[in-house]
């Protein structure tokens, strides 16, 4: 942009350096009072008019002698030499902000050791856009294109930050019309005082038109390349769209297999004027990540006692992104063996195969159970934030409970509906989440039955504020069972509540009805309510305050009555990976029997 001369600037040199000539004639070679040998304190004041309150803020923002400001300074050089870059800096801010007949001035007074500068700014009118042109140049031509229009509207304010977004603007458009090596000439950018206008024209060379051509990967040592054709957002012979080229790196990123990843389109060797397309190929480069990870786990909660997990997992066990993990869990409330499998990308994109199996013992405060579980189910994410999915499960238990044994075979069909707008998987500040399931079960040996099992869970999170310091956040649960009796459902089947993951203050399954020894029965339907405020109180500490509450019940479906409640006080240490969570709960009109005090400690936010 033009850049322009004022007298302020010169006046402000010789008014300087008199003042400095005053000062080494005056100033003895000797410690000053207030600044000793360090030399001279300067003060700096910026006079805005008060209507200008924002724009002062900018100028202060990128001003030198606000930073020396209250300094001392062993040479009255540095500071005519700030005063001067503070003078250039305005006027180009100035500028940048419309504001292109400016006058700035100052002054500069000593008394003593101390030496006040003040500039004055007195921005005037600001200018509007006039006129916006554009010349598209193809193969040296000048070319028309459709709806390749700047995103400037005439009479704005011409801002240099909107005149060259509006330049990028068009690039990026064109980069989404098959060219991708679109360049920008010189803008020209005239300003008219005497209509306190600007005019800008914009000079773009296309460069050639291109369409997708083949895909050249590099890199790859375990993974197959067609499985990655699979996340190709673009069709074949397709014109290039740049945007398509940053979603496939961002879908290689996201698969987990690769460390690094580089989507670029080459120029073909033959770009000569022709009335051909050319198709231009795409490299691809990669650098696959470690594929197997052994991970370790503990949590204690009262009621549940100590828990430890330990897993392996291969997430590029056969070379098309199958994620194969076999984990171990022993606690006292469970001994069990798992595999899971998970194959994304099944058939099609964002459509993922999971299939689990899970046998060992359960040893809970409401029954004691050997199981064999297994699952067999798709999953494909319909938007950003809905995943919908359906399976097939199977379950054989052998149930113990007052020394009777009961053996049951279930074979069911899971229906999922899970929606996710939230920022992070453990450690939520915004964003609502919900997971809806429906479960037909039939009963396969002994006393056949069928029964249909929902369960309801959400959760909400709020971060007000800027600082980003309080999190509120809310979580809700509600279960019902049709089709079976009361004493029907196996226990195993059944709905409970209590604990770190339901309702804190009470222990693991306590809630809810009880036989004559004290044991949880559990019930046909459920409800939980939970609230909590995350105060950060430091960057790795924070404190969380909250109340929970929750009920079983026998009825088919939950009256939301009889709720019991627990409140407390947690602390999570963050870490790079997810916050440790230490909860210390109480139950509110406690019962005999109830423990006191309720202690869980796990990782990652209580929900």
């Amino acid at each position: 942009m033009p850049t322009q001369k004022h007298p302020g600037a010169n006046s402000v040199r010789a008014t300087l350096a008199a003042t400095f000539a005053s000062l080494l004639l005056t100033q003895p070679l000797t410690a000053q009072p207030s600044c000793g040998k360090s030399g001279f304190a300067v003060g700096f004041t910026l006079d805005v008019p008060e209507r200008q309150k924002s724009l002062r803020n900018l100028l202060l923002s990128v001003s030198r002698l606000e930073e020396k400001d209250g300094d001392c300074v062993a040479s009255l050089a540095r500071v005519d030499s700030s005063l001067d870059a503070d003078i250039e800096t305005f006027r180009r801010v100035l500028k940048s902000e419309g504001y292109y007949n400016a006058v700035l001035d100052s002054r500069v007074e000593n008394a003593g050791d101390n030496v006040s500068l003040v500039v004055f700014v007195r921005p005037g009118p600001r200018y509007g856009l006039e006129q916006i042109t554009t010349t598209f140049i193809e193969n040296g031509s000048e070319v028309t294109l459709e709806n390749a229009e700047p995103s400037l509207i005439e009479g704005q304010t011409a801002r240099s930050e909107d005149i060259v977004a509006a330049e990028q603007q068009l690039l990026n458009f064109l980069g989404d019309q098959g060219y991708p090596f679109a360049l920008a000439d010189e803008r020209q950018v005239i300003v008219d005082h005497a209509t306190r206008g600007v005019a800008v024209h914009y000079r773009i060379d296309t460069g050639p038109k291109l369409r997708f051509g083949a895909i050249q990967y590099q890199g790859l040592e375990r993974t197959e390349a067609s499985y990655l054709d699979r996340m190709v957002p673009w069709m074949d012979d397709e014109l290039i769209e740049q945007s398509e080229v940053n979603e496939f790196r961002k879908r290689l990123m996201s698969s987990g297999l690769f460390r690094s990843t580089s989507v670029t389109v080459e120029r073909p060797e033959n770009t000569a004027e022709t009335a051909e397309v050319n198709h231009a190929p795409i490299a691809v480069k990669l650098e696959e990540a470690p594929p197997r990870r052994v991970e370790l786990g503990a949590g204690y909660s009262t009621g549940e006692g100590f828990d430890t997990e330990a897993s392996w997992s291969h997430r590029n066990a056969w070379g098309r992104g199958e994620n194969l993990k076999l984990s171990a869990r022993v606690g006292e409330s469970e001994q069990t063996l798992r595999g899971d499998l998970r194959k994304p990308h099944f058939r099609r994109y964002e459509q993922t195969l999971n299939l689990t199996a899970r046998l060992g013992r359960e040893n809970t405060p409401a029954y004691k159970a050997h199981l064999i579980e297994t699952f067999a189910g798709l999953e494909r994410r319909l938007n950003e934030r809905l995943v919908a999915s359906v399976g097939i499960s199977g379950k054989a238990t052998q149930e113990r409970d007052d020394g009777v044994r009961t053996e049951y075979v279930i074979a069911g069909l899971p229906l999922g509906l899970g929606y996710d707008s939230t920022n992070s998987l453990l450690d939520p500040k915004n964003g609502f989440r919900a997971h809806m399931r429906v479960q037909p079960n039939q009963s396969l040996i002994g006393d056949s039955f069928f029964f249909l099992s929902n369960e309801l869970k959400a959760s909400a999170y709020w971060t007000p504020g800027e600082n980003g310091r309080v999190t509120l956040a809310a979580r809700v649960r509600a279960g019902a069972t049709f089709g079976a009796g009361e004493n029907q459902l196996p226990l195993s089947e059944r709905f409970f509540a209590g604990g770190g993951g339901s309702v804190r203050g009470f222990s693991y399954q306590d809630l809810g009805p009880k036989d004559d020894d004290g044991d949880p029965l559990g019930g046909r339907s459920v409800a939980e309510l939970a609230v909590e405020a995350r105060v950060r109180v430091s960057e790795s500490i924070s404190l969380v305050p909250f109340l929970d509450g929750g009920a079983v019940y026998n009825t088919t479906t939950p009256d939301f009555g009889e709720f019991r409640w627990g409140t407390g006080m947690g602390v999570r240490y963050h870490t790079s990976v997810a916050p440790v969570r230490l909860d210390v709960a109480f139950p509110l009109g406690r019962r005999e029997g109830e423990s006191a005090v309720a202690v869980y400690l796990s990782v990652g936010q209580a929900f």
